[in-house]
This record gives C-alpha cells, structure tokens and sequence, in this order.
C-alpha cells in the first residue's frame, strides 16, 4: 500500500477518535518517510505525532515531536506547517499548566497564518486561545475568543470544528454561571458529532451535559452522561478527558454524601493527574479531599488540603481554582459546594 493510502487511512482513524489505532499507522508512515527521505511527510508526520501523543495523555512525548517539527519546518520554509506545529506545541503547554508560555505560541501561530490568509488556521487559534484563557481562569477572555472562533468556523462552514467550539463555549458558559447555556452548546456539539461519528467530541459532549446537569442539581442525569462519557473514554485510551469526567463522578458522590465512592474516583483521577503531568487536575483533586475531611468535621485535614491547592494555583496562576481555595479557607461557601 501506498504511503499516501496509508495516511488517509491514518487520518480518518484520528478524525473518528481511533487515536490508538491511528498512531499506529503514523508511526509506519513516519519511518517509511524518513527511509524515503521525504522530508515533506516527515514533517506532516511530526505534527500528528505530536497531536496523537498529547490526545492521549503523553504530553513529553508530544512536545518532543512538536520541537522536531518547528525545526524541520523552518529548515524547510514551511510557514503553514510551523504553525500546525507551534499550535500543537500551545496547547500541550496549556495541558501541563504552562499557560502563559502557551498564550505567546498560540499569537506567534495566528500570525503565521495571518500572513498566509489561512483562514482555517486563524480560526483554529481562536478557539485555543478560548481553551487557553479557560485554562488560566479568565472566563471573560475565554468567551471572546471562542465567539471569535465561533464567527469564523461558521464562515468557513467547518461543522466538525464547530463542534469543538460549541464544547468550549459550554465549558466556559458553566464557569461563568450560565448554565442553561452550557447545556444548549453541549447539546448542540453532541448533535454534531454523532452525526460525524467523532468518538472523542461525543464523550466531551456527554461529559459537557453531565456537568451542566450537575450544576443543576440534576444528579440523575448528570451521572448517567457522565457513564456514557467514562466509557467511550477507555474505549478511547484517554486518560486527561476521562480523568475529569471522574472528578466530576467524585462531585456527585460528594453532594450525596458517599464519600468512600468519590475518594474511589479522586484516586483513579489523581494517577491519571499524575501519569500525564495535569497540575490543575491535581488541585481540584485536593479540594474534593478537603471537602470530604470538612464534611467529616475534620477541619485541620481539610485546611491542609486547601492550603496546598491554594500555594499551587497561585504557583501556577490559576485564578478560579485559587479563588475556591481562598473561599473554602474563609469559610466562605456552605460545603459541600457543588464547583463548576
């Protein structure tokens, strides 16, 4: 088989959520490309190796080939591909709580592409930078940038892509308190990407819907999406996604007072946390633990939590998740408090 044939293949693996699958495949067409010398599928490869590892977690990795991609790229003249890369590299940055290092390479790609009216790119950058802003807590600049994204991909009639922007207007509607909201765009990215048979957008959406549920005390229906969510996850081989989604389980348990079953669900988070180097979800980790501890009227414990989700949001200059620490502290939220 062709190695073009193999890449489609490759690609539509990726493009369904077969990640595991697809990586496979792109680790063959790498090293047929690299006996061919064929510099042009090398790089193309890089970039997808990059985008496959830090899908499934393994953000070293990831960002080892988005290094050798931007390199190659440039010793090529590559503009579009170095942006593909210095993209990727964003948001793997962003994945590991390095969020103002992410800002600047996600500006440095939109300009790339800027240059080269590549509209596609632009719009793309938009909605990392959303999920970017989202990640350091400011919702407002998160909002922005995923209406920006939002008007573009509409243009560009990119229905697939849409539906990952309708995912992170759900996610930043919710922080926000717009609820109703986070509901209608989960709903309306479900809608999409069951019709295009994207595994991974389906269990973002179910797992989008549960908290929506969740933070309106439907707890019922919160938890069964958040079931449908976990199990297309390990079908998946995700290991970030997935470990919110069972932080989110954990919630649940906590607002029903089962505490043994969330602590269950925080540790398998917590090992996922820890596997791929997810700083943020170690904190809301810590503050479920601290929760638990105030609810058992153990306050000493449950400020030693607080207190060092506090130093590590502040490290990382995460604004909402040192706000809830610094409240939890003051005693300022009635526990257990249903976090967004």
């Amino acid at each position: 088989m062709k190695i073009e044939k193999i890449a489609e293949k490759a690609e539509q693996l990726r493009l369904k959520g077969y990640f595991r699958e697809s990586l496979k495949l792109w680790k063959k067409i790498y090293k047929k490309a690299v006996k061919n010398h064929d510099t042009t599928m090398i790089v193309d490869c890089l970039i997808v190796l990059g985008d496959l590892n830090r899908i499934l977690g393994d953000f070293k990795n990831a960002e080892f080939h988005y290094s050798e991609a931007i390199e190659l790229s440039d010793a090529l003249n590559n503009k579009i591909a170095k942006a593909d890369a210095l993209t990727g590299f964003a948001l793997s940055k962003k994945a590991t709580g390095q969020w103002r290092e992410a800002l600047k390479l996600i500006r440095k790609a939109r300009k790339i592409y800027e240059n080269n009216k590549d509209k596609k790119g632009i719009a793309f950058t938009f909605w990392a930078e959303g999920a970017i802003w989202r990640f350091g807590g400011r919702i407002e600049k998160s909002l922005q940038n995923f209406h920006k994204s939002l008007t573009l991909f509409r243009k560009l009639k990119e229905n697939q892509s849409l539906g990952y922007v309708y995912c992170g207007l759900g996610g930043s509607s919710r922080i926000y308190g717009n609820y109703e909201n986070s509901m209608r765009y989960y709903r309306m990215a479900n809608k999409i990407f069951n019709n295009t048979g994207d595994r991974f957008g389906i269990a973002y959406s179910y797992c989008g819907i549960g908290n929506a549920y969740r933070m309106m005390n439907d707890i019922e229906n919160a938890e069964n999406n958040f079931k449908i969510a976990i199990k297309i996850y390990n079908n998946i081989g995700d290991i970030v996604s997935s470990s919110y989604t069972l932080w989110s389980m954990a919630m649940l348990d906590i607002l029903r007072k089962k505490y043994t079953e969330a602590l269950r669900y925080i540790k398998n988070a917590e090992k996922n946390f820890k596997k791929c180097n997810d700083p943020r979800g170690f904190i809301y980790c810590k503050l479920q633990r601290g929760m638990i501890h105030y609810m058992k009227r153990r306050k000493n414990l449950a400020n030693k939590y607080f207190y060092e989700a506090l130093y590590e949001a502040k490290k990382y200059d995460f604004a909402l998740e040192k706000r809830y620490a610094q409240n939890f502290i003051k005693g300022n939220y009635t526990l257990p408090y249903n976090i967004p």
